[in-house]
């Protein structure tokens, strides 16, 4: 790990590669712990208000309690470390604590554990490989916890057989991709599962979504079954380190992209034409 990544653990910075964390973590050992990521275009973070106020619910889900005021200035110190890189994010996780012996029941007071890192990221609009995968993940994805593991198992199967994401469906339905949200053009028109659908509300699902809509392109969030793939025109993922990304081809169905779907080239560019407007504007 290069030295040149910078970490923060408990209010102390330092190189990532130089943070020492207990093996007595409940991140470690229960996944008991929340975190999020917050893209940064030339040293300036994207909705880092909005992430915040994410952060700070999954945190009352999980009933951990911490001054979240220390937790920005550290984030905003991590971001300043990347001022320099067009395309940057700052990792940043906090755990209910380290036990002294693990324990499911927490009896003890614990003080929350605070870790993160800044890094550089190279966003590509390249269209991308997916295969389909049924949902097994737990029933609070809208929680932003690091307990990841169905997501990992659905990714690292789509990536065994050559793809880049998954697409994942439950009960006839499509959900999101495995770390991002996914939207179409169906029938000329957008749309994305709602968030009924127990997805992560995603903080740049909802900039991109005010984003069309400031230009009067309307989106339906609304169920989305497996069926809609079958007259898809562009199928994309967004999310805080890739943008809006297309799906050129899914492996594990007929889906081919439409290279002259109109439509989501103006998504896109409305994409793009609304982070220039908020640095304007921030």
């Amino acid at each position: 790990m290069s030295n040149s990544i910078q970490g923060v653990y408990q209010g102390s910075f330092m190189p990532l590669d130089e943070i020492r964390v207990s093996p007595l973590s409940r991140a470690y050992t229960f996944s008991d712990s929340i975190y999020e990521v917050i893209p940064y275009y030339s040293g300036k973070p994207l909705c880092l208000d909005e992430h915040i106020d994410r952060f700070k619910v999954s945190a009352d889900f999980l009933k951990i309690k911490l001054d979240f005021s220390v937790v920005r200035k550290e984030i905003e110190q991590l971001g300043s470390s990347v001022e320099n890189y067009t395309n940057a994010y700052v990792y940043y996780q906090i755990s209910r604590g380290v036990d002294s012996v693990r324990s499911h029941i927490v009896k003890e007071k614990l003080i929350p554990e605070r870790f993160g890192y800044a890094g550089e990221v190279t966003l590509s609009t390249d269209p991308i490989i997916a295969k389909l995968n049924q949902d097994n993940r737990w029933a609070h994805c809208n929680i932003k916890t690091t307990s990841l593991l169905g997501n990992v198992l659905n990714m690292n199967d789509a990536y065994d057989d050559g793809c880049n994401e998954t697409i994942l469906i439950r009960d006839n339905k499509i959900v999101e991709g495995g770390a991002c949200n996914i939207f179409m053009t169906y029938e000329n028109e957008i749309y994305t599962p709602s968030l009924e659908e127990n997805i992560l509300p995603g903080v740049t699902r909802e900039f991109f979504i005010s984003s069309l809509q400031k230009r009067n392109i309307n989106v339906k969030q609304v169920d989305c079954p497996v069926s809609f793939l079958d007259s898809v025109s562009t199928i994309w993922f967004t999310s805080s380190t890739r943008g809006v990304q297309p799906i050129k081809s899914i492996l594990n169905h007929g889906y081919e992209m439409d290279p002259d779907d109109a439509l989501f080239r103006n998504a896109k560019e409305a994409f793009t034409n609304s982070i220039k407007d908020y640095f304007q504007d921030h």
